[in-house]
């Protein structure tokens, strides 16, 4: 074999071994790659991202087509106080631990399903197109949004760019992650991963309920910023306060329009007039449900009741955007302080707590030279279906809901000590008369009520006593005439004038007096009626009322009759309880002995009305004597004096620390509630703020023809005297 053969030959097994060797070896790197990406599905994107706790940074970054421009929306946990805010909103203090950690929660554990490609000419079409500005501009699309969590140190726990949805697959989303190019399939709920500003925030800005406004003061008046300098339109002011659950105008005063700087005119209000109490529920309600869709950070040096540094007034560019905003800074005061003035009114709301909302309107927001701010706004006023504007809010407390209490002078003598005593000896006295007097206003039986015609000489009288149960209501009114009758027949004209005081103590009035002597004439002269008297004295003495006497049955039915009608006035007379006392007490040996023969008591007793009087006149000494305070010695009333002023020093020290506390408390939160408020312009929805005013022809149900005129409400606004050049002139 020649050479040329031997080459021949060789290069032929050359040949056949690179054959070989590339069909071997083709199918070893399809097979890599498909082993690649099996081993993919079912891992998790981010196998190092196990707690969700430990994100404290959240950034999302997405691409304006329209604009060629980023957007950045980022949520941060301070290291030091730990408190969540918005950087991308001024620092706006964020309500995100919940937020937060479903947004974290959304990548940990996520699972590839899929990987479609990693081709990078595919990622336009599947949305996974990296934000880099340098990479994009105007009307490029497929740019999906990049999310970045970052743990406290700032090391990035996971970063991923979400693009459009898998086509047919609910749930599932194109995802890749920055710098390379593979894209997965995985099944991601991105709601949490919002860049929403409402969805990172607490969204009650005043956090107040309605039904704990007390007060309200509406400032309706308009300022505004022209080429004169400042220029005010004031039209109405109004105070209302609630009683109850029912709202009250306290006052209304109304303002020269020709003259705003002038001192307003109080208005007479007709009393028919209705106040519109609807609209003061609205308006409360829109309060309690405030909401606000934007925040702008106020320019520093207006502090939190939105007053301004002497130095903000050389600030023009702070005062610029003040009053593009709608709020006018304006030196007021004998200290050259600056007040803010708004552009469309004031309205401050009081709590029952005393603490002030006074909430000032400015003008319609996105009106403002910066153009993010302008563009963020429009983009939440779009979310807020509607035009938005501008407000600020402060808050102060009304120390006038806490009055000094009224406390209780402390004696510092003895005489002091005595004057106390007898003071409250006065206020029981006049507590007790008081008592006694509305029990007198208790109808009651007896001689206090008047006596009604009779229609004759023996019908009963209308202030007798009812009857008892074993003796019908006729016979006792006939006891009664007997009574008057016999008593006249035994007893002379002198014996009447000496017993006299005694029957008016006992029977309480001389009219009684005057109707025993009408039914003695009438007696006289009626026989008939002595024998109804017989009879009447024998169903006396078989009752056991009456009482027996040394002259027979017919004295001592008088003397049993004397003593009912006695009983009978004494009980509508509470000066003559004791004699009713003694005169029941007679009555009751009487009864027992009843069946005995009529001379057996003593004859001596005559008149029965006069004994209760001299015993109740015998027994009142020993009452006084039992109810007469021991005298107390100097020491002891030294004693006493130092525990008295011990007591009432304690309970007046007690009302002025629970003062104290509640006026703290109202400072407290309203030092809270200003470290929210005073930083911030609030952008709220135009139907808020609808809510929120009150117009003079909407204070009553029916306003007056120049109050609803629109015209009459929008005169000349005069100038403050403001000079131009103080602040920048508006747009």
């Amino acid at each position: 074999m020649n050479e040329t053969k031997k080459t021949g030959i060789f290069w032929a097994i050359a040949a056949a071994t690179l054959l070989i060797a590339a069909i071997v070896a083709w199918p070893s790197s399809t097979q890599d790659e498909t082993s690649l990406v099996d081993g993919l599905v079912g891992t998790k994107l981010f196998a190092e991202f196990k707690d969700p706790l430990a994100a404290a940074d959240l950034k999302v970054v997405t691409f304006d087509d329209a604009q060629g421009e980023l957007r950045n929306f980022e949520v941060r946990k301070d290291s030091e106080n730990g408190l969540w805010t918005i950087p991308s909103k001024g620092g706006y203090p964020a309500d995100a631990v919940e937020q937060m950690r479903d947004a974290a929660n959304s990548l940990v554990d996520l699972k590839v399903l899929d990987v479609p490609t990693d081709n990078p000419e595919d990622h336009p079409g599947m949305g996974v197109v990296e934000p880099k500005l340098e990479d994009l501009d105007v009307g490029d699309e497929g740019v999906g949004r990049l999310v970045t969590f970052k743990d406290a140190e700032q090391q990035v726990l996971a970063s991923l760019i979400i693009g459009a949805p898998v086509k047919g697959q609910e749930g599932q989303l194109y995802v890749r992650k920055p710098g390379q190019d593979p894209v997965y399939v995985v099944s991601l709920d991105d709601s949490p991963l919002t860049t929403k500003f409402n969805d990172w925030i607490e969204q009650d800005l005043l956090q107040l309920s309605s039904i704990d406004v007390n007060d309200l003061e509406v400032k309706d008046y308009n300022a505004s910023l022209g080429l004169q300098g400042v220029a005010l339109t004031r039209n109405y002011s109004a105070e209302f306060s609630k009683d109850g659950t029912e709202w009250k105008l306290v006052s209304l005063k109304e303002y020269d329009k020709e003259n705003p700087l002038a001192d307003p005119t109080e208005v007479s209000i007709d009393p028919d007039q209705k106040l519109n109490t609807q609209k003061l529920s609205d308006l409360t309600n829109a309060l309690d449900d405030l909401k606000f869709v934007d925040v702008l950070r106020k320019p520093d040096g207006i502090s939190a009741n939105l007053r301004a540094d002497k130095d903000f007034a050389s600030d023009q560019e702070a005062a610029a955007q003040l009053a593009t905003r709608g709020f006018i800074p304006v030196p007021m005061g004998p200290n050259g302080e600056i007040e803010i003035l708004s552009a469309n009114g004031e309205l401050t709301a009081t709590t029952q707590e005393g603490v002030q909302y006074i909430l000032r309107f400015g003008n319609i927001s996105g009106i403002a030279e910066d153009g993010e701010e302008e563009t963020d706004t429009a983009d939440e006023s779009d979310s807020a279906g509607g035009v938005n504007r501008y407000l600020m809010v402060s808050t102060t407390v009304d120390e006038s809901f806490f009055p000094a209490p009224e406390l209780e002078p402390i004696p510092q003598t003895l005489e002091d000590l005595d004057a106390m005593d007898r003071k409250e000896q006065e206020a029981e006295a006049a507590a007790q008369a008081a008592t006694q007097e509305s029990a007198s206003e208790e109808p009651a039986t007896g001689e206090g009520q008047p006596m009604q015609d009779q229609p004759g000489e023996d019908g009963p009288e209308a202030d007798s006593e009812p009857a008892s149960d074993s003796e019908p209501a006729a016979d006792e009114s006939a006891d009664d005439d007997a009574e008057s009758s016999t008593e006249a027949d035994s007893k002379d004209p002198a014996e009447d004038n000496a017993d006299a005081p005694d029957e008016n103590a006992a029977e309480a009035g001389d009219e009684e007096s005057s109707k025993a002597s009408s039914a003695d004439a009438d007696a006289e002269s009626s026989e008939p009626e002595n024998e109804a008297v017989s009879e009447v004295e024998g169903e006396t003495d078989a009752s056991g009322s009456g009482e027996s006497t040394g002259s027979g049955q017919g004295q001592a039915a008088d003397e049993a009759s004397d003593e009912a009608a006695e009983s009978d006035a004494a009980q509508s007379d509470d000066e003559s309880d004791a004699a009713e006392s003694d005169a029941q007490a007679d009555a009751g040996p009487s009864s027992e002995s009843s069946d005995k023969p009529a001379d057996s008591q003593p004859s001596e007793q005559e008149s029965p009305a006069s004994e209760p009087a001299e015993s109740d006149s015998a027994e009142k000494p020993a009452d006084d004597a039992k109810a007469a305070p021991v005298a107390e010695t100097k020491e002891e009333k030294l004693e006493r004096l130092a525990g008295v002023q011990e007591k009432i020093t304690k309970a007046n020290e007690r009302k002025l620390e629970q003062r104290e506390e509640n006026l703290q408390q109202a400072r407290r939160r309203s030092q809270e509630l200003n470290e929210r408020f005073a930083d911030w312009y609030y952008v709220i929805p135009e139907d808020t703020y609808t809510k929120l005013r009150i117009q003079r022809d909407e204070l009553f149900d029916s306003g007056d023809s120049d109050a609803s005129n629109p015209a009459a409400r929008m005169p000349n606004m005069p100038n403050l005297g403001f000079p131009p050049g103080g602040f920048p002139q508006g747009n």
